[in-house]
């Protein structure tokens, strides 16, 4: 089978799982587990991946069914574009509002995503010099911890600044990232999952996580998370100080997957008896092709490339049930979805396979 030929066979069995699921689904799938998906009526953190993975499907094949269900569900969304206490409304508007707006015009799209950018940056902190890692994970307790996770969702801040907003949201976002990448960052390029500071001053107090093995472990989804949100940052800002530290989290994650190319859960679990995340691998796989657009390194190309054949190989789903994506781990310490799918893991699969064409037939 041909580059080309393994790519669109991989996108035609997505698409087509995904025209099922949108049959099937009342709610937003959030996690599937060995009896099927859970759903949540209002999307928690994860509602813009499964509108995005329908706007994703519609692109790709036209069916108009897929595109009135992208729009229901975006829909659905559209009245938490305020909430001021979730840092993650970048995962929720930009796949489902701004993807949305893109493909259809509708300017209802374009101002719900600038007002959750609004309520994204009201979130930061200007005296500590970081938004907090709260919403879904917890409130005012959470006030002094950030996620590295935070990092995926600073693009929504760019994006409405290059859409006209305040100029002020870039200022955000270039704080963020340097607290996070000051702190969360390991000299081996693994990083913190949750690193904690004195939400008054700023300080650092400590590294932490909250679904990795441990404070020191290498969680492989918040690798991924910081390669991809780096490299997205890199490419729309044109800062390659980004870039450069997408690379050093990105040479950790590749040097130490293992032989079939599947990241385990956490990279310091890692054995034959622990269970993989394939929605990592997915998602580092358009980290590394965002990459790849950016710096013009080969290797990272070929990378993407061996990730997702490897998931396609090895983790792909039948028509039979379950997402794109069998293997992933949602959050193995709380005992939720693990060995199961994950609607961000389905959508940054074929997310990145799309990509992945494109830039094989340029």
């Amino acid at each position: 089978m041909s580059a080309n030929d393994w790519i669109d066979s991989a996108i035609r069995k997505a698409v087509s799982r995904l025209r099922e699921m949108a049959g099937e689904a009342k709610d937003f799938p959030h996690i599937a587990e060995r009896d099927g998906w859970r759903y949540t009526p209002d999307g928690v953190w994860t509602g813009g991946f499964w509108a995005g993975a329908l706007w994703l499907a519609f692109e790709q094949s036209g069916d108009e069914a897929l595109r009135r269900q992208a729009i229901l569900f975006t829909d659905r969304l559209l009245p938490r574009a305020y909430d001021t206490h979730n840092h993650d409304l970048g995962f929720m508007f930009y796949p489902s509002a701004v993807k949305g707006w893109r493909l259809t015009g509708d300017e209802r799209y374009l101002r719900a995503a600038k007002d959750a950018a609004v309520a994204l940056a009201a979130q930061y902190n200007p005296a500590a010099g970081f938004i907090p890692g709260w919403g879904f994970f917890g409130a005012e307790e959470w006030n002094g911890s950030v996620l590295v996770d935070t990092l995926m969702n600073l693009p929504l801040l760019v994006w409405a600044a290059q859409q006209g907003g305040d100029r002020a949201l870039l200022k955000i976002v270039q704080a963020h990232v340097k607290k996070t990448t000051s702190h969360h960052l390991r000299g081996d390029g693994s990083v913190y999952h949750v690193y904690k500071f004195d939400p008054r001053t700023g300080e650092g107090l400590g590294g932490d996580t909250y679904q990795g093995l441990g404070p020191e472990s290498s969680w492989a989804r918040g690798q991924s998370w910081a390669i991809t949100g780096l490299a997205i940052l890199a490419a729309m800002t044109g800062d390659l100080r980004h870039a450069k530290t997408s690379e050093r989290v990105a040479d950790y994650f590749v040097r130490n997957l293992p032989e079939d190319s599947v990241p385990p859960w956490d990279f310091t679990a890692a054995g034959p008896d622990q269970p993989k995340d394939s929605s990592a691998g997915a998602i580092a796989s358009y980290g590394l092709l965002k990459l790849y657009g950016v710096t013009g390194d080969r290797r990272h190309l070929e990378d993407a490339s061996k990730l997702l054949r490897a998931l396609m190989d090895t983790c792909g789903a039948g028509s039979d049930g379950g997402g794109l994506l069998l293997h992933a781990t949602a959050d193995l310490p709380h005992g939720l979805g693990i060995d199961g799918a994950t609607i961000y893991g389905d959508y940054y699969y074929l997310k990145s396979l799309m990509a992945l064409r494109r830039l094989s037939r340029a």
